[in-house]
């Protein structure tokens, strides 16, 4: 998948967002690496969840706006969540059974 910041209208305005909001991670005494995250799967409480750029939230019924791969945990930032208010959603590692990243330059 090409990559892409959803509700941008190219690739110059995508680039643009994703470093405000990785700059937005950053802040928040994350260390986003320089993975482009298009989806994950993972287990939260016995039940298998995708969350996917472009896509509705399984957990936050909203866009998922981008996805950002730290060492430890991935951040999941929706419409509100880690953009307008609060924090992203956070799926820890050690449950993700598929990580999706979009495709190289």
């Amino acid at each position: 998948m090409k990559f892409f910041v959803p509700a941008t209208k190219d690739n110059k305005e995508a680039e643009n967002v994703y470093s405000i909001l990785q700059k937005k991670i950053r802040q928040a005494n994350y260390k986003p690496t320089d993975a482009r995250v298009y989806s994950i799967t993972f287990e939260d409480n016995g039940q298998e969840l995708t969350e996917t750029v472009g896509k509705s939230s399984p957990i936050a019924h909203e866009n998922v706006v981008a996805i950002f791969e730290t060492e430890d945990i991935y951040l999941i930032c929706t419409t509100n969540r880690g953009i307008l208010r609060g924090l992203p959603i956070a799926a820890g590692k050690w449950a993700i059974t598929r990580a999706e990243l979009f495709d190289a330059e």
